[in-house]
């Protein structure tokens, strides 16, 4: 059973890890870092930063856009096949190349974009 309990049993020098010796610095080295470092920030340690570039903002905003409007597919309401089988039809009647609708859709579209704009 001895040599198995070797096996399984660490040095000293295992069980602890020494900053310094992480980073190849003497133990001084190491002390004089952390004190120049502490007194800098005021805190023993730093904080860990990062910098997100324009790119990668955009890119985040990009897909919060398109999450967004993929939930808007997910609740929208969908059409029945009745509703289909009626704008199938004013199509073919070419209905909606009316003057009439042609306006009704152009004000609509004039009116979204006067609130969108604001």
């Amino acid at each position: 059973m001895g040599p198995i309990r070797n096996l399984f049993s660490t040095s000293p020098d295992l069980k602890r890890t020494d900053p310094a010796k992480k980073a190849g610095k003497s133990n001084e080295q190491y002390k004089k870092n952390e004190a120049v470092s502490s007194v800098s920030t005021g805190q023993p340690h730093s904080r860990d930063q990062v910098e997100i570039s324009s790119e990668g903002r955009e890119l985040l905003s990009l897909k919060a856009e398109a999450r967004k409007y993929l939930d808007d597919v997910k609740t929208s309401k969908t059409l029945t096949p009745q509703e289909l089988d009626k704008i199938k039809e004013k199509i073919a009647s070419r209905r909606y190349f009316d003057d009439s609708v042609i306006e009704k859709v152009v004000d609509k579209l004039v009116q979204s974009t006067d609130i969108i704009g604001e």
